[in-house]
């Protein structure tokens, strides 16, 4: 290694980068022995940064390297698509080129071989561009990008080992992933779109984009994506109204609202889909996209939704729950006082659950703050629950057994003044 080290160590500057191509001359017959503990070959390190005039020198005195793994099977291309070095991207798949005309060299479907090498986690070369096309060298990414597709368009660049695909990693990177997207949709013939746990690129677009664009653009490719459901049942809708892109979701009902009335099969709690944070802790689920914003406190989504679906608002979810129980369980005020602002809610306010539970009951046993609810006109403060127990009951409950909610505290402190008035 000691060649390597020392060639090196004059590599990067500018001014030694004639002296370095003068020894690498001088010393090709040891290249293709040259390795890091990482086993990097030289090529490995030039790709790594950008030195394109001594990467065509590598490859002319020692064109096997083009295809050397290192320990975690990744090629030069790994290196270089990972980096956003366009340049180099570009160099080696001239180089690969050069060598398959060659019918005597033996390197017979050089390119495609090396533009679909994957290294021990599956990875292509395609796989590394796109998953850090976020970055600041967004440009330089988008055109790595452009390079490996336009190369070899028919190849549908399937998963890695996590389930991911080359789409579904740009479709991830959100708002600064579109361009990426775009440029895999008008260059590929067909490609994969999966991700893990069942999802697609427009499951993961609709979370993470909060402009609504790269889930227009995946629509206008392929519209049948816009129900497909994950392995919690969830539609991008669904993602959306986690996320609270308003912007999304509009995008995603211009095309079909009737995933509006999906309901998510799968129970919802700390195992929950990647990305949507919360502490409900309903083991029945959560049901639609409508109880899923709710739950996040999203009233710019709720809005939308109920413009597309006027009616959404009636459903329940397996728990007999409507979207006020959800709210004031979750302690979401902001969707408390719109919903108090609807003329529906006298519907709501003392629906019963399967567990006999109204929203008051629940409001009683909460932190939540919101005592218009408790003094709106139609609340009914002697609704028995399942235990026999109106949520009078349950304050005083509270107050007897000392484990009073934050409202039980300030139901009781009320009464104490009334009554001594």
């Amino acid at each position: 290694m000691f060649f390597l080290d020392h060639c090196f160590t004059y590599a990067f500057p500018e001014e030694y980068a004639f002296l370095n191509i003068a020894e690498l001359r001088q010393h090709k017959d040891v290249l293709d022995g040259e390795l890091t503990p990482n086993h990097n070959t030289v090529l490995h390190v030039a790709a790594q940064f950008g030195q394109v005039d001594y990467v065509k020198e590598v490859l002319e005195a020692c064109p096997s390297l083009l295809r050397r793994p290192n320990v975690k099977g990744e090629t030069p291309l790994h290196t270089a698509a990972r980096e956003g070095q366009a340049g180099i991207v570009a160099a080696l798949i001239v180089r690969a080129n050069a060598l398959e005309q060659k019918l005597e060299s033996g390197w017979g479907g050089a390119v495609k071989e090396m533009l679909r090498a994957t290294n021990v986690d599956g990875d292509t070369a395609l796989h590394m561009a796109a998953r850090n096309c976020h970055l600041e060298l967004e440009a330089k990414y988008l055109e790595v990008v452009k390079l490996l597709t336009e190369e070899d368009p028919e190849f549908r660049h399937p998963p890695n080992k996590v389930e991911e695909t080359p789409l579904y990693l740009a479709a991830e990177r959100g708002d600064k992933g579109v361009t990426v997207v775009l440029a895999l949709l008008e260059t590929c013939t067909s490609p994969t779109y999966s991700g893990p746990e069942g999802r697609t690129a427009l499951h993961v677009a609709a979370l993470k984009d909060s402009t609504g664009q790269c889930a227009k653009k995946l629509l206008e490719w392929k519209k049948d994506l816009i129900n497909k459901t994950d392995m919690y049942g969830w539609t991008p809708l669904h993602y959306a109204a986690c996320s609270g892109s308003a912007k999304g979701v509009k995008e995603l009902l211009a095309v079909d609202k009737s995933g509006v009335y999906i309901t998510s099969k799968t129970q919802w709690s700390v195992e929950r889909p990647v990305g949507c944070i919360s502490t409900y802790s309903n083991d029945e689920g959560l049901g639609t996209p409508l109880y899923i914003a709710a739950a996040h406190g999203h009233v710019s989504v709720i809005e939308e939704l109920l413009s597309y679906s006027p009616d959404c608002w009636e459903m329940v979810n397996s728990k007999g729950q409507n979207i006020l129980h959800i709210a004031v369980d979750m302690n979401r005020a902001s969707v408390i006082y719109f919903i108090l602002g609807k003329s529906w809610v006298g519907q709501l306010i003392n629906q019963k659950d399967n567990d006999g539970n109204t929203p008051l009951h629940l409001l009683v046993a909460s932190d939540c703050k919101v005592y218009e609810l408790w003094t709106h006109h139609r609340a009914d403060h002697d609704a028995f629950n399942g235990k026999n127990m109106t949520p009078v009951d349950l304050v005083w409950s509270s107050f007897k057994d000392a484990r009073m909610s934050t409202f039980a505290a300030t139901c009781v402190m009320v009464s104490s003044i009334v009554l001594n008035a």
